[in-house]
């Protein structure tokens, strides 16, 4: 996403965060330290959804 702001990009991973979407991990404790996010079970829980709304998308656009 080229056209995010790092603040933007912080806020949002921070309230995925909060909803329990995504779960952070850091790596070193002084900088610079890596920092990686992952799906949490419950953003998991959205695979199915996303996939389905994916291709409905791809239809929708192939067939318009």
């Amino acid at each position: 996403m080229p056209d995010i702001t790092e603040i933007t990009l912080s806020l949002q991973l921070k309230q995925l965060e909060r909803d329990g979407l995504i779960s952070q991990t850091v790596k070193g404790d002084k900088p610079p330290m890596q920092v990686s996010y992952a799906l949490a079970d419950k953003g998991q829980s959205l695979s199915p959804i996303l996939m389905a709304l994916s291709d409905w998308a791809k239809e929708i656009n192939y067939s318009g």
